[in-house]
């Protein structure tokens, strides 16, 4: 355009009405003198439009606008598709795109978790893009690392999974993890541009705060690792205050990175218009829609601009009122109906998200004790006792099986299957595609807190699982919930009379389970499968020795005997880790009577790592020496073999970098170092050092073609503005 000439664009976003209900708008828009004054007026409107449409709208501003410059829908739609570049880097864009969209999540089969998929499929409608988004987009650009840190409800897995997406439009390989950084690791292709993402890579509560032998330092290695590889993206979730009790616990995670790389995701931080614009969608796209638009949008503006404004609640709670109304059941085979209720002396609907931000535990409260059958809610319950794995719905059934048989009950599976049904959605998630394995996850977001409350204030539901439960996963999570394991004390009070009653029955079924395998769990490859009893008998037996102590009992010689000789026998089988947990056990306050059988272990365990096959079992066998006593010969034998295997792993980098130039070994070198620290030796690794230098030197001197995606560059970053804009939220909210 020439200088000086003003270019105008009309927006009018209607997008399921018709050209003669937006007809009046464009008329009273028309006679403004902005049409008159502007170089060039163009038309742009979300509703479709026929070409007799827009020949009347030309009428209608008196000839003064081209027909070519009045865009529907579908000229919109056909721009984006001509401009995919526009599209990529426009989130909401491209999750409405179904062949994009559709791409992504073939592409994520590498993800390998149907729950992630359907989330990510939900997101294309309620969607809003906030400053979390934009700020962690700075954090990936400057360190290559985020983790997005907020209480429970706030949007922080939200935002990760849009990043991800993003990431992933741009043409970054996703690899996540479920329980262990070791699994991203064992993922990680050298060359490749690779997105990590580890949602709530600490645990879902402070009791949860641990990570696995030697995991602290692994976590730390792998963000350096990724801070100096600009191939290399990772993102975590986690909750502040797990993330603080993690780190009273570990010392590496005080590591700068973890305050360098956090992005604060807080309700408290949305601006008014993101507020509004998220309960907006929330509504909007919900069959509640119909009965939402009967109240006042200010009273809408009045839940938007609560203190304790929470999206998770708001959606939950939206979600509840569905159901109570009978809005959540439609056909098949088409759409929900979006039908007004008939008026009635009920709260309205801001009234009720309103109480639900008052008093959150009141939102599934109401649900557990009136809204379901005593077979739905004790699903439910027996599913908190799972804690977050995912499992097989008949290791579920047994489950509750069991529970009912203690009380002379038989259930059958006819009937099982009929209340988890009507659970699946709302309450659970579960997967349908194989009917001989189908699983189901966690309890929906908001309902485990719920379920955790009503179990502490009826403590015989409680004693009802415990007692019958066949999963020593079961017992752990309640004993959880109680207080009884690791740092926490009993809450007292919470059960008066019935606290001494419920430790002994703690103890008795930790007894039972100790030697059980771990609950069965979906064929799905993302979810972990069945473990045996011994793989973390350190923990069974650390919780069971916690609740002899609160019970005053003594634990029997010919347990742990019996869980020696497993071990032993089994020895070859097991984890370094998971036998340096034992040990650990082992060596805390027990028994005198046991100390005969604990030395019988640890001959065993000295006998099966004296040989470490790579660094991280050098770096276990170092923790072991220190937990257990050892010779002076037998530690200066094992010096003098690290020795020679530190020289020989260094010595096989030197050959690999020597044969290629553009091997990644920094990693390897770093890990050497680190264990030898821990032996307190020193190894030369300066031939190694001088190679990796040398490379990198070459490296920046030749520079990378924009286009090679092996090259060290990440997504440049983009200034993502909110989507919600700047729209006065009661008019968004008459959009109703």
């Amino acid at each position: 355009m020439a200088s000086g000439d003003e270019l105008v664009v009309q927006c009018k976003h209607h997008p399921l009405a018709s050209y003669d209900e937006i007809k009046g708008g464009l008329a009273k828009e028309a006679k403004k003198p902005i049409v008159n004054e502007a170089s060039r007026y163009l038309l742009a409107t979300s509703a479709r439009l026929t070409r007799l449409n827009k020949k009347s709208i030309v009428d209608l501003y008196s000839k003064r606008i081209a027909e070519a410059d009045i865009l529907g829908r579908e000229d919109i739609a056909a721009l984006v598709r001509r401009h995919p570049a526009v599209e990529r880097a426009t989130p909401k864009l491209w999750m409405l795109s179904g062949s994009l969209l559709s791409s992504l999540l073939h592409h994520m089969e590498s993800l390998r978790s149907e729950n992630l998929r359907s989330e990510l499929t939900r997101l294309q409608r309620t969607f809003v893009e906030t400053k979390f988004i934009a700020k962690a987009r700075e954090t990936i650009d400057e360190l290559g690392i985020c983790i997005l840190a907020g209480p429970p409800g706030v949007g922080k897995t939200t935002t990760a999974h849009i990043l991800l997406l993003q990431l992933m439009a741009e043409g970054w390989e996703p690899i996540t993890a479920v329980g262990d950084v070791r699994e991203l690791e064992a993922q990680i292709s050298t060359n490749a541009k690779q997105v990590l993402f580890f949602d709530d890579f600490l645990g879902q509560n402070s009791l949860d705060a641990k990570l696995k032998v030697g995991g602290d330092s692994e976590l730390v290695r792998l963000l350096r690792l990724v801070e100096a590889d600009p191939r290399k993206i990772f993102i975590m979730t986690t909750r502040d205050y797990v993330l603080r009790q993690a780190q009273q616990s570990y010392e590496r995670l005080n590591h700068e990175i973890f305050d360098a790389s956090r992005v604060s995701v807080k309700s408290e931080a949305l601006s008014l218009h993101e507020k509004a614009h998220i309960l907006y969608n929330q509504l909007y796209f919900s069959p509640l829609r119909g009965l939402a638009r009967q109240s006042p949008s200010k009273d809408y503006v009045k839940v938007a601009c609560h203190p304790k404004f929470n999206p998770r609640l708001t959606e939950a709670a939206i979600s509840l009122l569905t159901r109570a109304n009978g809005l959540h059941r439609h056909p098949r085979n088409g759409k929900p109906k979006d039908q007004p209720l008939p008026q009635s002396s009920s709260p309205t609907v801001p009234a009720r998200l309103l109480e639900a931000l008052e008093r959150p535990e009141g939102l599934w409260d109401h649900v557990l004790r009136y809204q379901l059958t005593e077979l739905q809610r004790d699903i439910l319950l027996v599913r908190y006792s799972f804690g977050t794995i995912v499992v097989r719905v008949d290791e579920l059934y047994k489950a509750v099986r069991s529970m009912y048989q203690l009380n002379g009950q038989h259930c059958l599976e006819v009937d099982l299957d009929a209340a988890i049904s009507v659970l699946d959605g709302d309450l659970l998630h579960l997967n349908w595609e194989d009917r001989k394995n189908f699983a189901v996850a966690g309890l929906n977001p908001g309902l485990a807190d719920a379920v955790g409350d009503f179990l502490l204030r009826y403590p015989d539901q409680l004693q009802g699982i415990v007692r019958s439960a066949p999963f020593y996963e079961q017992v752990r999570t309640l004993a959880g919930l109680c207080g009884y394991f690791v740092r926490n004390q009993p809450p007292g009070g919470v059960f008066s009379p019935r606290l001494v009653e419920l430790e002994q029955d703690m103890l008795k079924g930790v007894e039972r389970t100790l030697f059980t395998a771990g609950a069965l769990t979906s064929s799905l490859p993302l979810i972990r499968p069945r473990y045996e009893w011994y793989e973390i008998i350190g923990e069974r037996l650390k919780l069971y020795l916690a609740l002899c102590g609160l019970t005053g009992q003594t634990p029997p010689q010919q347990m742990i005997e019996d869980v020696i000789n497993g071990v032993l026998v089994n020895v070859r089988k097991m984890r370094a880790s998971h036998l340096l947990a034992l040990a650990q056990t082992l060596r805390a306050a027990i028994p005198t009577n046991w100390r005969p059988t604990r030395t019988r272990f640890e001959h065993g365990l000295l006998k099966r790592m004296s040989n470490p096959r790579d660094v991280e079992e050098w770096s276990i066998l170092r923790d072991i020496i220190d937990v257990v006593p050892v010779t002076d010969d037998f530690l200066r034998n094992m010096e003098d073999e690290f020795d020679e295997f530190a020289q020989f792993q260094i010595d096989e980098i030197v050959d690999q970098l020597q044969d290629d130039p553009n091997g990644d070994e920094e990693a390897s070198i770093d890990e050497i170092k680190a264990v030898a620290t821990q032996w307190s030796r020193a190894v030369d690794t300066w031939e190694a050092e001088q190679l990796i230098e040398e490379q990198l030197q070459e490296s920046d001197g030749k520079g990378f073609a924009p286009d090679d995606d092996a090259g060290p560059t990440r997504p440049p970053h983009r200034q993502y503005t909110p989507s919600a804009g700047n729209i006065d939220p009661v008019r968004l909210f008459d959009l109703l």
